[in-house]
């Protein structure tokens, strides 16, 4: 057999996915019910065809954006409001994006460090938003990734070891138009040639590394249920695709069928916020069918301008009730994009859901 790099390489992954399973059947961060078992399993599938599509068909010389969630497929803690967008880079090439500008909040370019073997990305290198874009009046605008600026137009600079960039848009409501764009480089490559046993098993390890990587953190720990933690700035030294314009607060859920998790608190102004329900897979609960989030602009706030949320399994008939889409247990994750301050923490606590049903007038 000729090809014995990529089959030993092949088979490695094969081995890490078979080995996965324990990560959520068994040991200290095994979940407890058939549903999250179930999620375990189709969480697997989509983490792989992620890592398929980032880190095997991926190419830097010739980059492409590749979504990285969808209603069906969603890894790392997607939001409902948002959509991301992938493609690799290398550090010693230069890169142009154009495009036109949506009807998003917010939008975003930011720029990760690390290294290209499908480990999580170490650090930010770079990240620019709709604050510093320049967008000419029809909404178009160009931002060049290199090592060494091009001109005057908005530039990033490229560390030697920027390996990926990813592009965030958040939306107010769901539906509006997104924008449009795309990534070149600037010395566009030849043609490839077909890929050698050597390179693709680079690529396959690159994957089962990601994959590796991904089941030691997720399914997240069991969370004290029904308590949201405090709010949490994104740290520079946390591995991973976090945003350093993003505020974060995780809790969890914990709900008998006739109770309601009751949240409550105060947004500083902000380009967005919302809260938002997942499995401990840190995915997002099934938001085509139910309301699974509710955002600053879909919120109905109390007089004084403070939001009341409710996470109940049956519409009590109050606003901002959010379903747990048949999840008995599961995560509430806040996100505050560009405060002005640091929100304070929300509080929660838990009621018979009959007890808050609107008395007749």
């Amino acid at each position: 057999m000729m090809a014995n790099q990529s089959a030993a390489a092949f088979r490695a992954l094969l081995d890490v996915l078979r080995d996965a399973e324990q990560t959520f059947a068994m040991g200290p961060r095994a979940v407890a019910d058939e549903v999250g078992v179930t999620e375990g399993y189709r969480h697997l599938t989509h983490l792989l065809g992620y890592a398929l599509d980032l880190y095997l068909e991926a190419d830097p010389e010739r980059p492409e954006f590749v979504p990285l969630a969808s209603p069906t497929q969603k890894i790392l803690g997607d939001n409902v409001d948002s959509l991301y967008h992938f493609a690799p880079l290398r550090g010693d090439r230069g890169y142009r994006i154009r495009g036109v500008r949506g009807n998003g909040v917010y939008l975003a370019f930011c720029v990760y460090g690390g290294k290209p073997d499908g480990e999580w990305s170490e650090r930010v290198v770079a990240n620019v938003s709709q604050r510093e874009l320049s967008f000419a009046p029809g909404g178009e605008f160009e931002l060049v990734l290199s090592s060494v600026s091009g001109g005057d137009g908005d530039w990033i600079r490229l560390e030697p070891d920027a390996v990926c960039v990813i592009a965030r848009e958040y939306f107010a409501e769901r539906g509006a138009a997104p924008s449009r764009f795309r990534i070149e480089a600037l010395d566009p490559a030849p043609p490839p040639a077909p890929l050698d046993d050597a390179a693709l098993a680079r690529r396959l390890r690159a994957v089962a590394t990601f994959v590796r990587e991904t089941i030691a953190v997720v399914p997240l720990p069991a969370l004290p249920p029904n308590v949201i933690g405090p709010p949490m700035p994104w740290s520079p030294y946390a591995p991973g695709w976090g945003t350093p314009d993003n505020i974060y607060a995780l809790g969890a859920f914990q709900l008998a069928p006739d109770e309601a998790l009751v949240i409550e608190g105060r947004s500083p102004r902000c380009t967005y916020w919302g809260v938002q329900l997942w499995n401990r897979y840190m995915q997002s609960l099934e938001y085509r069918h139910r309301r699974v989030s509710i955002n600053g602009a879909q919120a109905v706030l109390e007089p004084g301008g403070s939001f009341r949320i409710v996470v109940a399994h049956r519409d009590p008939g109050v606003p901002n009730r959010l379903d747990p889409a048949g999840h008995a247990e599961g995560l509430v994750f806040c996100r505050w994009l560009q405060a002005e301050e640091m929100p304070e923490q929300p509080t929660s606590r838990v009621v018979p859901v009959d007890s808050l049903r609107r008395q007749p007038t």
